[in-house]
């Protein structure tokens, strides 16, 4: 698995709780020469090989069992605005030719999305039978806290993830700016951002936060904001669920099949700051609000999301596939 990533603590998570499951990791750098990709797995037995999608042609064994899991879907045309020309060229080109020999390879192929299944439908030689499997995270580690003490403290908004266009990282100043000095957005996973011209806003960077203590970092705010694009089965916003916070994104991708709108928190059109800020307004106002959709998530979270179900349905596919 590339590291880094989300999915990497996924593959992470079903390697401390699956008898035999071994993670071998590598730099996303290494995908530009795709080629070297199989050094990465050299010199080991093994009775199947589960990968991230995109490359997973590279790793076909004869007569192992592959297994390929679409953790995004880097090929939606929707994206293009969004990317270099560099990255759309590869999106068109080999990327999709990738993409294309993996589902005609892979003996299952498993999304963590609708969305995304429905995506891979598109391809002429994908299967007919991709199995959803959606993210789980420990619940028993991401909890609900007691209502963080305001007072005249301001509402804290949590962005996580890269800043980039993609994740809606353009949308941070703009919105902190018309919110005003009552509201901070605390913004995780490195970089800066250009605060110059953000008036009254603040924004606080807390800058890249060990895994292990994201669960504290929950505790510390009053909702997550995920103005992102396209989304598979973010684990941010699962995460932030359990931990009994509404979140606030876009009516797009993955991110419906996670948060219902209007009652464990909202989504709004994409780049419109004006109904960002609108609903952040609202939650602020109403703190009754804000734990009852925290509430509303956490029941999702544990009816849907928990870790034991998804590493119990792996472990079920890939006994069906051995």
């Amino acid at each position: 698995m590339p590291s880094g990533n989300g999915a990497y603590v996924v593959h992470q998570q079903l390697e401390a709780r699956l008898p035999g499951y071994r993670v071998r990791s590598y730099s996303p750098w290494w995908t530009l020469a795709p080629i070297s990709l199989p050094w990465f797995a050299r010199g080991r037995q093994v009775e199947m090989i589960h990968t991230e999608l995109n490359y997973a042609c590279f790793f076909k064994r004869p007569g192992v069992p592959l297994v390929a899991t679409a953790h995004g879907y880097s090929l939606d045309a929707f994206l293009a605005p969004y990317s270099s020309p560099l990255q759309r060229l590869h999106y068109r080109t080999d990327l999709r030719w990738f993409v294309n020999i993996s589902l005609a390879t892979a003996d299952r192929v498993t999304a963590v999305s609708q969305y995304i299944a429905d995506q891979l439908q598109q391809h002429p030689q994908s299967p007919t039978d991709i199995q959803v499997i959606y993210n789980g995270i420990d619940e028993t580690r991401f909890q609900p806290v007691r209502s963080r003490p305001r007072g005249k403290q301001p509402f804290r908004i949590l962005f996580c993830g890269k800043l980039t266009r993609k994740k809606g990282a353009d949308m941070i100043v703009p919105l902190a700016k018309m919110l005003g000095s009552d509201y901070e957005i605390h913004h995780v996973g490195g970089g800066e951002l250009n605060t110059d011209d953000i008036g009254a806003g603040r924004v606080v960077a807390r800058g890249v936060v060990p895994y292990r203590k994201m669960h504290e970092l929950y505790g510390s705010v009053d909702a997550l904001f995920i103005p992102s694009i396209r989304e598979g089965c973010p684990l941010a916003v699962v995460e932030a669920m359990a931990c009994g916070l509404p979140v606030v994104g876009n009516d797009c991708s993955g991110i419906p099949e996670l948060v219902k709108d209007g009652d464990g928190g909202f989504l709004c059109e994409i780049g419109q700051i004006r109904q960002y800020a609108e609903v952040f307004e609202r939650l602020m106002d109403a703190p009754q609000l804000c734990r009852s959709m925290g509430a509303f998530n956490r029941v999702q979270v544990e009816e849907k999301f928990t870790l034991s179900r998804m590493v119990n349905q792996y472990q079920c596919l890939f006994e069906s596939v051995r």
